[in-house]
């Protein structure tokens, strides 16, 4: 149990937050919240939350500076593979039984520095050789600098490690500065834009792909992102998670059927 003097705390910030950007952030859990507190803290030079409180309350941009710091950056291509090798051997199977000659669509929300949407990518353009359809990708997050990363498609060895050989030959090339930019045949069917978690992208999806990101909300954050999700797939469409993510305990896991329990790959229930 959080100590109350510090969930008034978290609960001022949050109300600062709203009053400045207009941005609802109390479906973020506190601890998630507090240490992205302290890491602004950190930066400022500043040793308490009060200091902090009133520098969020009279600094213009803080609020929006403390709202960008929420996107974790951290991640690789493929990142857990066999979740992305049992994707592409058992559940493109189905959707390409399911869809025939239309685009599959997929969403990659939080998508940090794009090393989700580009897999997904590289994954859908190989799955689809020779087939007489292709696909698009969209790809969400709060982070305006993540997005400008992502854009550019260029990447560290070290985020490669889980590419096998012969799709980083035929996907990356290599820069003099010894780093990967990823091929356009797979960047450009990637479109980024910026979308917060709780919005609703207005669009609908084959594939949601949501890895690592639900962690740092609540429970009703959960039941609200997924209720999104929800509406947001077409009819059996799938949506996968991350492998410390679950449904478990939500009223949302009435909407969808958990078809493969290791992987935490979700199909729509209509």
């Amino acid at each position: 149990m959080m100590d109350a003097s510090i969930q008034n705390r978290l609960d001022s910030i949050i109300s600062e937050v709203k009053k400045k950007t207009g941005i609802n952030i109390d479906t973020l859990k506190p601890a998630f919240l507090e240490r992205r507190i302290q890491y602004r803290m950190r930066i400022l030079g500043i040793s308490s939350f009060d200091g902090y409180l009133k520098v969020l309350s009279t600094e213009t941009t803080e609020a929006k500076d403390l709202y960008k710091s929420f996107s974790i950056n951290v991640t690789k291509f493929f990142r857990d593979p066999h979740v992305w090798d049992t994707f592409s051997c058992d559940i493109l199977t189905r959707l390409d039984s399911q869809i025939r000659f239309s685009p599959i669509r997929a969403w990659s929300c939080g998508c940090a520095s794009g090393e989700e949407p580009y897999s997904i990518s590289i994954m859908l353009a190989n799955f689809l050789k020779n087939k007489k359809y292709s696909y698009e990708i969209f790809a969400t997050d709060i982070s305006l600098d993540a997005l400008e990363f992502a854009k550019n498609g260029i990447y560290r060895e070290e985020n490669l490690v889980n590419v096998k050989p012969e799709v980083k030959s035929e996907h990356f090339e290599k820069t003099p500065e010894n780093t990967y930019k990823i091929h356009s045949k797979a960047k450009n069917q990637v479109q980024f834009f910026r979308l917060d978690m709780l919005k609703n992208s207005g669009k609908l999806f084959d594939i949601i792909f949501c890895r690592n990101v639900l962690i740092y909300y609540d429970k009703n954050g959960h039941e609200q992102i997924f209720k999104k999700f929800h509406e947001s797939l077409k009819k059996d469409g799938f949506l996968v998670i991350g492998q410390d993510e679950s449904m478990i305990g939500t009223e949302a896991s009435k909407l969808f059927d958990l078809v493969l329990p290791k992987e935490r790959i979700y199909k729509k229930i209509s």
